[in-house]
């Protein structure tokens, strides 16, 4: 069983529409923070799922698909 379906249409959501600063978008060491894992582990998964995007060279989390909402 997958995690995320892939075909979710919200997915990736459009650049312009992306509100960085709404607190659905984290950094790598918040998300890790918030998951109360390890940032190593973070980007693990970062790696291997579809939870976030890099937008002007950094990645973003989305907290959504973190804890699979």
């Amino acid at each position: 069983m997958e995690l995320f379906d892939r075909t979710d249409p919200a997915w990736p959501p459009d650049p312009l529409e992306i509100d960085l600063a709404d607190g659905t978008w984290l950094t790598p060491q918040q998300a890790a923070a918030v998951a109360r894992i390890s940032e190593r582990t973070l980007w693990r998964w970062a790696r291997e799922r579809d939870i976030g995007l890099k937008i002007g060279g950094r990645l973003w989390i989305n907290k959504r698909r973190l804890f699979g909402r």
